[in-house]
């Protein structure tokens, strides 16, 4: 195993691996109780507030399984796919806090009139801490699977390469050795 796998895959990885999940984790926990305070003081259930409750509550399911992962040996990034549609839709709740939380039009959307800006850039803030982690994390995830499958496929030659084109020898432009040396004497 070279360096290069052993460092995407060994304690160390691992541990930060383990430390972006935890801070992934406690960005969408954070988010679940500021969103939910919004709803619940308020009848308004705007789409982007909805939608943006609705992200934070997933990801905050998948993590609390996800956070053993890293302990286990034989994980090797395997919630690469899920940690990029992830990535994704906090990208897409970050672009929608943004729409209704900057520019000093925080009173007035996702509720309006609750006022609450402080608490309302917090849950912006923490938008974009839970996206730049899970985006670090995608990344990291993708050079774990990455350098396990190049140390899985290391060894191994390629099969199709590796095998003989013909069981018979000789050359292909002219039959075999005893071929060609008759004919060179006629």
């Amino acid at each position: 195993m070279d360096t290069r796998s052993s460092f995407f895959t060994g304690r160390i990885a691992r541990t930060l691996l383990g430390l972006k999940y935890f801070i992934i984790l406690a960005s969408s926990t954070i988010l679940t109780g500021i969103l939910s305070y919004l709803l619940h003081r308020s009848s308004f259930r705007g789409t982007h507030l909805v939608y943006n409750e609705v992200i934070a509550v997933l990801t905050l399911f998948f993590y609390l399984i996800a956070m053993v992962l890293p302990a286990l040996k034989a994980y090797h990034g395997y919630m690469l796919p899920l940690n990029l549609a992830l990535t994704y839709l906090w990208l897409t709740s970050l672009i929608f806090s943004s729409q209704d939380y900057s520019g000093g039009r925080c009173r007035y959307f996702s509720p309006p009139g609750v006022g609450r800006c402080g608490l309302k850039h917090t849950a912006q803030a923490f938008f974009i801490i839970g996206f730049s982690f899970l985006l670090f994390n995608t990344i990291h995830e993708a050079l774990m699977w990455a350098s396990h499958r190049r140390g899985q496929t290391a060894g191994a030659g390629d099969g199709e390469k590796d095998r003989p084109l013909a069981t018979t020898t000789g050359t292909t432009a002219g039959g075999t050795e005893g071929e060609r040396a008759a004919q060179a004497t006629v």
